[in-house]
């Protein structure tokens, strides 16, 4: 984001001070930080791992200490600002950036300057220098909701972890404990539990074959076996189909929603069986190297300033701008909107991809490519055509389906099933029946979490953030917890051990609905309505009872 905004605003020199790399322009410097320059941390008295400190951790407010995380910054940063007249705070354009923006405040206790918020949608140098003339003041409460977060996961962390590998910890190992690597480790444990109970059910479809074309009885599935072979025996020997009722309806497929973090990250596990860490590393390095805007946004409506016409221009020099060329010739240049948020455009490719010896990137490059491009394609409508009629005197039913307009599955990278019949059903009319069969199947537990499931569920219960999820799935990785095969996840006895071990005691901590709670909290810090030093110390509270109510169950 530094550079993007050193080359938006002109002539500018890279130079270094310290450790901190620095963009130096005519009246400015820009300083680029590396995410959270600072992070919790237990106080000294409080290092070492023993019951002590766990109680301290949560009876004593002062117990954890925010420290530089980030060498050479503070001293950087405030020499800076003793020679500036403004200080103008860049980060990112969310509750984390602002967040961020807090520390670089906090560093500068003492130092008197006037503070202003650049919020950047776009990493286009005119959207960038448009922001220049927009700037806003900083959002204090908006910081302050993510500083409650931020500290009341250290301490239910710190605390949490300290307590488990006291316990439960064989020669070093560590028993991570974490408000959302835990819940979502729970989702999974749970999952495993639904497969391993499971009690199939035996069950029957009958199935017939008329001229090529597969029919299903209305009566499946059949449990009873008894009903279902005579009902099977009934028909077995039909060779005729009564064509009763044929009905034909068309639906309306609207192109997808822009593309968001989440988005991203769900189509590309599923499609390129990478992981979704690995999925963001490869955004990154599109993004630092100027070929997609930030990756890390929730937001999936565009910004009226975004010139689409200029972006799919820049789009030509693709493997796929014929088909940019298309949308500009026949002016279609208004994509889809989705959910709104005062956040970075959706993520977009604004250039062609050259110069990468990354297979992975240009995959999901493409991948990117394709998704924005198909927001400016017309409809797909597919034809259905419902079929039923009699064998004997036993009804059979089939659906067809054949894309009438392909619309934007043209460039899109799922394309819709098709059915298509091979004989034109017509009511009134027989039909050559070739087989009838009967098949014994039975009913399948639910599925295990892939990575694209996985998210889509953290992102439903409200565990985590766009950031913060790929990351927990790796952590549940290298703890331990979790073992992936073939992009399907499976907890591991280590995982399954813990859960069972922390689900009764502190089921308010693993459960999805802790989160919420926090989230709601965490909202009317932002809005004003909520002091975040009270929300830290309710919860505080709460993990310490919980934590006296499990040492109680362990001594009974």
């Amino acid at each position: 984001m530094a550079l993007n905004i050193a080359r938006a605003l002109g002539n500018y020199k890279r130079t270094r001070r310290g450790f901190v790399n620095l963009y130096k322009l005519d009246d400015a410097i820009i300083l680029p930080l590396k995410g959270h320059i600072m992070n919790y941390v237990t106080r000294k008295d409080l290092t070492y791992w023993n019951y002590y400190s766990v109680d301290k951790i949560l009876e004593d407010p002062f117990s954890i200490v925010k420290v530089m995380s980030a060498k050479g910054y503070y001293s950087t940063i405030r020499n800076l600002a003793e020679s500036c007249s403004e200080i103008i705070i860049a980060t990112d354009p969310d509750e984390e950036g602002e967040n961020i923006g807090l520390e670089v405040i906090e560093v500068l206790k003492g130092i008197e300057r006037p503070i202003k918020r650049l919020w950047l949608t776009t990493t286009l140098p005119s959207d960038i220098r448009s922001a220049f003339s927009n700037l806003r003041e900083f959002n204090r409460n908006l910081a302050l909701s993510v500083e409650a977060r931020r500290k009341i996961d250290s301490i239910t962390g710190f605390a949490g972890t300290r307590e488990l590998t006291l316990r439960l910890r064989k020669e070093k190992d560590v028993i991570s404990f974490g408000r959302v690597q835990t819940s979502t480790l729970w989702m999974i444990v749970v999952r495993e539990r639904e497969i391993k109970s499971f009690v199939p059910k035996t069950y029957w479809e009958i199935v017939a074959d008329i001229e090529g074309n597969v029919f299903y009885h209305a009566s499946n599935p059949f449990f009873d076996q008894t009903k279902a072979f005579e009902t099977f025996n009934r028909v077995k020997d039909e060779k005729s189909f009564y064509c009763s009722e044929v009905n034909y309806r068309e639906e309306t497929i609207h192109p997808p929603r822009p593309l968001n973090t989440a988005e991203m990250l769900k189509a590309a596990t599923s499609l390129l069986h990478i992981s979704p860490s690995r999925i963001m590393s490869l955004s990154e390095k599109l993004y630092l190297y100027g070929r997609i805007t930030y990756p890390r946004v929730d937001n999936q409506t565009y910004s009226k300033s975004f010139n689409h016409k200029a972006n799919l221009e820049r789009l030509l020099k693709t493997r796929l701008g014929d088909y940019a060329q298309t949308l500009i010739h026949q002016g279609l240049l208004n994509p889809t909107r989705g959910r709104y948020s005062e956040d970075h455009q959706p993520i977009t490719p604004i250039a062609a991809v050259s110069e990468m010896n990354d297979p992975a990137a240009i995959k999901l490059y493409e991948l990117i490519l394709r998704h924005y491009l198909s927001l400016f394609g017309p409809d797909a409508v597919i034809g259905l055509t419902d079929v039923e009629g009699k064998i004997g005197n036993d009804i059979f039913s089939a659906e067809g389906r054949e894309v009438r307009e392909r619309g934007f599955y043209k460039i899109f990278y799922h394309q819709p099933k098709e059915n298509k019949f091979t004989v034109d059903f017509q009511s009134g009319n027989r039909y050559r029946v070739n087989n009838v069969s009967i098949v014994e199947k039975k009913t399948l537990p639910p599925p295990r979490y892939s990575y694209q499931s996985l998210l889509a569920d953290m992102e439903k219960k409200g565990i985590g953030t766009k950031s913060t999820r790929p990351q927990m799935i790796d952590m549940l990785k290298k703890r331990k917890y979790i073992d992936v095969r073939q992009s399907i996840i499976y907890p591991t006895e280590r995982g399954m051990m813990l859960i069972e071990y922390i689900e009764d005691k502190w089921s308010d901590y693993i459960s999805p609905d802790f989160t919420g709670r926090l989230e709601q909290r965490m909202k009317k810090i932002a809005e004003g309505k909520e002091d975040w030093l009270q929300l830290v110390e309710s919860e505080r509270r709460s993990f310490s009872d919980a934590m006296r109510r499990m040492r109680q169950n362990n001594n009974q």
